[in-house]
């Protein structure tokens, strides 16, 4: 086909004879270059944009709307299966027990769990939110033990009257159903302050009471009388419990006590 065989409307041949706008073209084209590099490096989140500061919401021991609660191994009624404490061997041979580095997440003073710790500070001395959250891991590793085994000797010193009558009926139970509790505790992972509050008695007496996330990994199996596993599995699984921990004030005990258990 020649060139004299193209037939051009009329409109675009009374502009033929003019210069193509070239210099719009290339700036249509940077701009949009530009515009995917700028989504590119803009459109991504860096640094500590990812990091959770505090659970919107309360927590499951009525300080606020509830949360569901993730499938776990317990039984209805039965306090959540805790895991047992587990050891290695060190350098010189000996057992020690493995202590390996756990996250503690404590809310901004500006947010108000923070300032209830702040108010709660003032009212029991030496109170600080991370040397609490040590508290609390060490009575969750010493817990831990005592239910698998059902020492109520050891939970009587770690638990509030109302939570050691809980744990004890647990342990009875499955005693009277001839089940063995096998927990063994692979790692803690983190503890989390999920809320925070005051309560004041008629009489006055004022009473603290922390509601703490644990993130642990554990193997956790219920057996019955032949050995079955009843509930629970051999595999290691994360766990996600909430435990809320009291404290009365002008008591001469000092101790942080666990006063309620349930799966978060």
């Amino acid at each position: 086909m020649s060139s004299d065989d193209i037939h051009l409307p009329a409109g675009l041949m009374a502009h033929a004879g003019h210069s193509f706008p070239w210099d719009l073209v290339v700036l249509f084209v940077l701009a949009v270059v530009l515009g995917v590099r700028l989504y590119r490096v803009l459109g991504r989140r860096v640094g500590m944009q990812g990091v959770r500061q505090e659970r919107p919401g309360g927590g499951r021991f009525g300080f606020g709307p509830q949360k569901g609660a993730a499938p776990d191994a317990a039984r209805p009624g039965a306090p959540p299966p805790l895991p047992g404490q587990t050891s290695g061997k060190g350098d010189n041979g000996a057992f020690a027990a493995t202590v390996p580095d756990v996250d503690y997440e404590i809310p901004a003073p500006v947010t108000r769990v923070g300032g209830v710790l702040s108010e709660i500070a003032t009212i029991f001395p030496g109170f600080s939110p991370s040397g609490f959250l040590k508290d609390a891991e060490d009575t969750f590793r010493q817990v831990v033990p005592a239910f698998a085994v059902g020492d109520r000797v050891a939970l009587e010193k770690l638990l509030t009257p109302a939570a050691l009558e809980s744990f004890s009926a647990a342990i009875d139970a499955r005693t009277q159903a001839g089940e063995t509790q096998r927990s063994d505790l692979r790692g803690v992972e983190s503890l989390s302050i999920l809320d925070a509050m005051l309560v004041s008695a008629d009489d006055g007496q004022r009473t603290g009471r922390i509601e703490v996330r644990i993130v642990s990994r554990q193997v956790n199996i219920l057996t019955d009388r032949q050995g079955e596993p009843v509930v629970g599995t051999e595999a290691v699984t994360e766990f996600h419990d909430l435990w809320l921990f009291e404290r009365v004030a002008g008591q001469s005990d000092a101790q942080w006590r666990l006063a309620a258990s349930c799966p978060a």
